[in-house]
């Protein structure tokens, strides 16, 4: 899957180009009808033709032609659980771009001057990276999940010098005591072993901080007080984008990888909610937050927007708005996120796309400056 940087580059090189844009829903669990993909792609190229027979004899072609390569490219599209999506980015005589996508999509396909990459942007959360951690006294073992696939990137031991005592030459009986105040030989070697967990949890948080980088979400379990221990010593910044779960020291990649998915599912949600809430709110206040569509417009043409935030619901009812919008918005090296769940109903409620803004103009300004 493109990531953000990736998918704005490719559009900005598409720009000139006619571009047919394909997107299909494989995500059918029922054996019967996991093919109707095939009959909805088949049936949006057709409108695309029927659409085209005023154009001219060259544009007639181009698209013919790029109809050709999806169709042969789409055959090696097997969907299922693990391939939800699929989308690709044709001209008349290349493939730009074809790849699985790890959500549903609706199926769809245009043919415009530039890609259409509205419904990828749905997408880009889920390529990104979760870091799911497992920890107990003496091991940190650090894997890294994306695109459905979860493996060990780094793993940590406990190293600890510790004396044992002798009695006589050789080990101390059992119930030996080495003093009246208890068993100081025994309290030493605990003391060591709990200055090694602590230096190997101090070493595994600047291992993880390294690897999460800006935008990693990170899931810590393992022994309860251990992976506790651990969450406390985060840098406050990745704080925001980690959470203590219950995992089991055993879990296998199988079972890490689910618990990846579904917790980070729910980070992302939180995160969604905040995120709408900011810029609502701030909005509500008159500072930095635009929404709806004609407040949208207004920034873009300003170059105001910091982050364009946009709801599927949007992206599907208001197609040519939305590929306009995060044509501007990558313009302007905006970021473009999707948001899901109970963010995009408050979103959607207020018009489906809003953004949080790198300044506000006064209405003074803006009334000068028309």
């Amino acid at each position: 899957m493109l990531s953000h940087a990736e998918l704005m580059n490719l559009e900005r090189r598409l720009r000139d180009e006619m571009v047919l844009s394909i997107y299909i829903n494989g995500n059918y669990s029922d054996v019967a009808v996991r093919g109707q993909w095939r009959t909805e792609l088949r049936n949006a190229l057709d409108a695309i033709e029927a659409s085209l027979r005023a154009a001219t004899h060259a544009e007639r072609e181009a698209f013919a032609d790029a109809r050709r390569l999806v169709l042969n490219k789409v055959e090696e599209y097997k969907n299922g659980e693990d391939a939800p999506g699929w989308m690709g980015l044709f001209t008349a005589k290349e493939i730009h771009h074809a790849s699985v996508l790890p959500v549903p999509v609706p199926t769809i396909a245009t043919w415009l001057q530039g890609a259409d990459v509205a419904p990828a942007i749905r997408a880009l959360k889920e390529a990104r990276p979760v870091l799911v951690v497992v920890a107990d006294s003496t091991h940190v073992h650090i894997h890294r999940y994306v695109d459905h696939s979860i493996s060990l990137v780094d793993s940590l031991d406990r190293e600890a010098k510790v004396d044992q005592p002798y009695f006589m030459s050789r080990p101390a009986p059992q119930g030996f005591s080495s003093g009246t105040r208890g068993r100081p030989g025994a309290e030493a070697a605990q003391r060591e072993l709990r200055k090694a967990t602590d230096s190997m949890l101090a070493e595994a948080v600047t291992r993880i901080e390294k690897l999460a980088g800006p935008d990693a979400w990170l899931l810590i379990g393992g022994i309860d007080f251990v992976a506790a221990a651990l969450h406390e010593r985060l840098d406050k910044r990745l704080l925001s984008r980690a959470a203590v779960i219950s995992l089991d020291i055993h879990d296998n990649d199988a079972r890490l990888a689910a618990t990846a998915r579904e917790h980070a599912s729910r980070l992302r949600r939180a995160e969604d909610f905040r995120l709408v809430e900011e810029v609502l709110s701030a909005h509500a206040a008159g500072g930095t937050g635009a929404v709806g569509l004609t407040e949208i417009d207004r920034s873009l043409l300003n170059g105001q927007v910091h982050a364009l935030y946009i709801t599927s619901a949007f992206v599907n009812e208001r197609r040519e708005e939305a590929v306009s919008a995060v044509r501007r918005a990558f313009d302007e090296s905006a970021s473009v996120e999707h948001v899901s769940g109970e963010a995009a109903e408050r979103l959607d409620a207020a018009g489906g796309i809003a953004a949080r803004l790198r300044f506000v103009i006064s209405p003074e300004h803006a009334e000068a400056a028309r």
